[in-house]
């Protein structure tokens, strides 16, 4: 297939779906995956998509963040890992703890049910209230209710916000877009940012969990500096500038 007939097919398929795996796109066109991440960076370059690790999505105006259909599709073995962790090292049982809508901490929650850890959840994830009222486990949900976003399969608002403020939590567990040395914690939308923030204020204990493609992305809203954080737990060993950086600033990151 001709390079202009497969840009057409993949903006077709992104205008359908929203998002687009690399693996799907070379099954559906018939060519490598080479072929496709040159072409997913030709029309990123374009301004027709965003490409993230194994896809490409559009953004939307007011939420520039991978929607929760396709985060939820990758880096499964890194988000295990960082659940484990958390799960052996940072959750006891009887803690009340706090958990955003972010794959990750999806990931975290059915870790949790997994294991039987009679833990107390409050979360504004959907797909991890779903998968704690599908399973007959020990422990309590509490569900914030709110403002739905469809995109990404969670609640927010002034509604949702009442909600936490209601509770101080033993631990808070939360994800974000990007983090860099300059501004710390992001995100891609604002009323993610605000659950977030409302969270690690209502914790004793705070907790980032981050995979590897985070560091040193982009995105627009401040969510706090890193020193708000008891820890942060991600994947892999982060590269040597990070590392001194974290030694510098005193900032406990576990892999």
């Amino acid at each position: 297939m001709l390079k202009i007939n497969r840009h057409e097919k993949i903006k077709q398929l992104l205008s359908e779906n929203g998002s687009l795996l690399v693996s799907d796109a070379c099954e559906i066109l018939g060519c490598s995956d080479q072929t496709i991440r040159r072409d997913f960076q030709e029309l990123e370059e374009q301004g027709v998509l965003k490409r993230i690790h194994g896809g490409a999505f559009i953004e939307a105006p007011e939420d520039k963040g991978v929607p929760i259909h396709l985060r939820s599709l990758l880096l499964p073995e890194e988000k295990r890992h960082m659940a484990d962790i958390t799960t052996d090292r940072f959750v006891g049982m009887g803690d009340v703890i706090m958990l955003d809508h972010s794959s990750t901490c999806d990931t975290l929650a059915r870790r949790l049910l997994e294991s039987r850890t009679a833990a107390t959840i409050i979360t504004n994830s959907v797909s991890i209230a779903e998968a704690f009222t599908h399973a007959s486990v020990p422990g309590n949900l509490i569900f914030t209710g709110g403002k739905y976003n469809e995109r990404s399969g969670s609640f927010t608002g002034s509604d949702a916000l009442r909600c936490i403020s209601s509770y101080f939590a033993d631990k808070a567990f939360i994800s974000c877009s990007a983090i860099d040395m300059d501004h710390g914690m992001l995100d891609t939308n604002e009323a993610h940012m605000d659950i977030r923030r409302a969270m690690l204020d209502h914790a004793k204990e705070r907790y980032l969990m981050v995979d590897h493609t985070k560091f040193d992305d982009r995105a627009s809203y401040i969510i706090g500096s890193f020193n708000r954080l008891s820890g942060i737990i991600t994947d892999r060993k982060p590269d040597e500038a990070w590392c001194e950086y974290f030694r510098t600033n005193g900032i406990n990151v576990i892999w």
